[in-house]
């Protein structure tokens, strides 16, 4: 008993220690929105926002550009089938404006998504094609004169016309992934009751590999939000206390100790290694 006692108390002051060293000002940055490009098996695509709304209109800002496809298009069979299923085996997905310039093949259809990274001027027309039917996978986004990045928002819209065939090279994707290993999925939770939980593959997080990160946030809650916090570290908003949805957000985790919580809220605590 008086070992377990000991074990108990040290480990009381450890944690106290820890939540010092955490700054009490640090700075809180937020996730970036995200538009989010879905294909289909024909090789057109929709594009919608964080909070699921088809989107026309958006305000001028940075923003997270998540380019998916319901399979890895390099995998589909395509004897015999001349039309454009899977986009013939790969995506030629572009979009072009003012200071924008992204494009990408999702690594010539090995792969089943890519996270891109765009900075929308305001006052300005935005297009998306892709190359492989420019004048049916098309759509065109408009910004605001004013506004913040965080509330894209209207119904999709849709016309014809054509685009440049070129091919370029695939663009690099958010947060530096060129480099930046990328180490997979975390499901993250905060449920009606405001309960937060982090798992990866089923199982909580206790040890990560340092690297790149892709976070889903399903927020149920309405009183409640999701935050993580390197040590000595500003903290990043995923979902704030008034959001309810569903957040996708890809972050590049370094080593040392890292916390997720609601702001106010406990403070789950996970080791990142290097």
């Amino acid at each position: 008993m008086a070992n377990r006692s000991m074990f108990w108390s040290t480990l009381a002051v450890v944690l106290a220690a820890a939540a010092v060293l955490v700054p009490a000002g640090s700075a809180r940055q937020s996730a970036l929105p995200t538009l989010y490009v879905a294909y289909t098996m024909n090789c057109t695509f929709g594009v919608t926002d964080d909070s699921g709304k088809k989107v026309s209109s958006i305000a001028p800002g940075t923003y997270q550009v998540y380019v998916t496809t319901p399979q890895v298009f390099a995998n589909v069979d395509l004897t015999g089938i001349s039309d454009m299923t899977a986009c013939k085996s790969f995506t030629q997905f572009q979009l072009t404006g003012p200071g924008v310039s992204l494009f990408t093949t999702l690594q010539d259809g090995d792969e089943d998504k890519d996270l891109l990274k765009a900075t929308f001027a305001a006052n300005s027309t935005y297009t998306m094609v892709d190359l492989n039917q420019p004048s049916v996978a098309r759509a065109v986004i408009t910004t605001t004169a004013t506004g913040s990045a965080s509330s894209p928002t209207g119904p999709s819209t849709s016309a014809g016309g054509t685009s440049p065939s070129a091919k370029g090279s695939t663009q690099s994707s958010l947060v530096g992934s060129a480099v930046v290993p990328f180490r997979g999925k975390l499901a993250a939770t905060v449920d009606a009751a405001g309960k937060l939980s982090l798992t990866t593959k089923g199982k909580p997080v206790a040890t990560l590999k340092a690297g790149l990160y892709t976070f889903t946030v399903v927020d149920k809650s309405a009183t409640s939000g999701f935050e993580i916090q390197r040590l000595k570290a500003g903290a990043t908003t995923l979902t704030s206390v008034a959001y309810k949805g569903t957040h996708v957000a890809s972050i590049t985790l370094k080593a040392g100790q890292w916390t997720f919580f609601s702001p106010g809220g406990h403070k789950n605590y996970f080791i990142v290694s290097a």
